[in-house]
């Protein structure tokens, strides 16, 4: 799987609440296919690395079969008392494909 452009940031600017944000691009078989983020069940025993795992999902109709890139991109608000994460780890089919560092924007 080819993967591109994994960036991840923790936004800390008022107003309250602070937000998580993931972004990405992951080559898919046509412009039909959609990427999603969704949060890895169970997670890592590591608290300060969020562990998201990568799914490929087939829209209807008809579609040429053109290789394209398909942006991702997940998005959370960080409650009060939460684990600071550092860390974001990208999973794709049980297979780790991006490590990213967060950014932590003031």
């Amino acid at each position: 799987m080819n993967t591109r452009n994994w960036y991840a940031w923790l936004n800390l600017m008022p107003p309250k609440p602070d937000d998580l944000h993931v972004v990405g691009d992951v080559e898919v078989a046509n412009p039909g296919v959609q990427a999603e983020l969704h949060e890895r069940v169970p997670q890592g025993i590591n608290p300060a690395i969020l562990q998201l795992d990568l799914h490929l999902v087939q829209r209807p109709g008809i579609w040429p079969q053109v290789v394209s890139w398909a942006q991702c991109r997940y998005d959370r608000i960080v409650c009060p008392g939460m684990s600071a994460y550092t860390h974001v780890e990208i999973f794709h089919g049980g297979t780790s494909v991006a490590m990213i560092d967060v950014d932590i924007v003031h």
